[in-house]
């Protein structure tokens, strides 16, 4: 059932994505009529928007992500998943009726409290009811849900989008951005209602167990592992907080590319989430069986690292949709290869008690980065694409800045991974 819950609040979520980037210019007025009307989008106007619309979400994701985590060791994992649900209808109703950039970052908010009190809790969930070497499996199968549901979910999304057209005319362009909204909030109700199907199984800890909360009962957690098990989880919340600053660049900075450079069409983004979830979906499955079967982690996180890294530096200079959908085929095959058996290796390195506090500190650490990230992402596409710059003896457009960056932090991170995170028992 958990697996279902997934499937169908993302289903919502991925619907709502190809638009999303269009109703922020909509309502902003760098677009005043239907995006496929436009003889020109000028994304890059609307980036400081987007990026702060990332961020707000990770600012208020990170900290209740941390404290779900711990509250749900002490209270239950079921009765957290639940309330963070009925969070994602309120805010997608919100979506619907936000007409100023102000409302859009305030609903954008209640939307990151609502993740932070869902995924987190329920990766802890699936960790506690699975056996050490069935954990890939279960972990890949969750991550598949989301897939699956990200693969059909943005062609749903820009159905509904031109429907509402087709429907009542161009005229109300601001109406028709904002119906795929009103999908996931019905489909963020159903989800909550499916949560009550899963028994609950919080860890309720006595009081006298439990360690101090926040940031010192972390630290007592860290301080009583092994030194080797402590060290290799310090890198994994370092490199989360590098791997989110990266994302957060990448992020804000592709979808104004991809709006401003490759196709101005919500039908574009909608294909682009699609191809994007079709190529994850395998080797996500895949990861997880063979993680499982081999008894190893490791290896395959880093072969998923280094594959996918190297596209970054291409990117922004491929102008045409066919070569751009060709590129990121291998980036999401390899992301969907290595995040299941990562988050497999990390619950591998922790003890089950205080599992969903290290979950949720994991999480801390990587939305804080992504909440960073977003916020230069968006200055840094709004005030280099339109100029250029020398970098590496080479004359070129501002707009490569940010996805190089982000493949720089992407190498560094890995490095640190090889050197100094382990796998227990090898």
């Amino acid at each position: 059932m958990l697996l279902l819950c997934s499937f169908i609040v993302n289903l919502g979520f991925s619907a709502f994505m190809p638009v999303f980037p269009y109703l922020v210019l909509a309502i902003k007025g760098v677009l005043k009529e239907l995006p496929e009307l436009s003889m020109e989008v000028r994304a890059y106007a609307g980036a400081i928007e987007f990026g702060a619309l990332m961020a707000v979400f990770m600012a208020a994701r990170a900290p209740t992500a941390f404290s779900s985590g711990f509250l749900s060791d002490f209270l239950g994992r079921r009765r957290m998943m639940v309330i963070g649900l009925i969070l994602y209808f309120a805010s997608s109703l919100g979506f619907v009726f936000s007409n100023t950039i102000l409302e859009l970052l305030l609903f954008r908010a209640l939307q990151g409290i609502a993740s932070g009190m869902v995924w987190p809790v329920a990766e802890a969930y699936l960790a506690d009811t699975t056996r050490r070497w069935q954990r890939g499996k279960a972990l890949s199968s969750y991550v598949a849900s989301m897939l699956i549901a990200e693969l059909v979910g943005p062609s749903i999304g820009v159905a509904i989008y031109k429907g509402w057209v087709a429907i009542y005319g161009p005229g109300d362009y601001l109406m028709a951005l904002k119906s795929p909204a009103i999908f996931l909030a019905i489909l963020s109700l159903a989800s909550a209602l499916t949560i009550f199907l899963i028994p609950d199984i919080g860890s309720r800890v006595r009081s006298g167990q439990m360690f101090k909360q926040g940031f010192k009962q972390v630290s007592s957690i860290l301080r009583s592992l092994p030194p080797a098990i402590s060290r290799s989880l310090k890198v994994m919340y370092f490199n989360g907080v590098a791997n989110g600053f990266a994302l957060g660049i990448l992020q804000t900075a592709q979808a104004i590319y991809v709006i401003q450079y490759i196709s101005k069409d919500p039908a574009f983004l909608g294909i682009l989430f699609t191809v994007f979830a079709a190529s994850a979906l395998p080797t996500t499955l895949l990861s997880g069986y063979i993680s499982d079967r081999i008894k190893r982690r490791k290896p395959l996180v880093v072969m998923g690292y280094v594959v996918g890294r190297g596209a970054l530096f291409i990117i922004p200079f491929i102008r045409d949709p066919v070569s751009f959908l060709a590129l990121v085929i291998p980036m999401s095959a390899t992301f969907g290869f290595s995040m299941p058996v990562m988050r497999a290796l990390q619950a591998d390195l922790t003890p089950r008690h205080v599992r969903g506090t290290i979950f949720g500190l994991q999480q801390f650490f990587f939305n804080g980065g992504v909440f960073a990230g977003a916020i230069l992402g968006g200055l840094l596409m709004r005030f280099l694409t339109p100029n250029y710059y020398r970098i590496l003896g080479l004359i070129l457009e501002g707009v490569v800045i940010p996805f190089w960056l982000t493949g720089f932090i992407g190498a560094l991170t890995t490095i640190l991974f090889v050197f100094y995170v382990i796998e227990p028992g090898i």
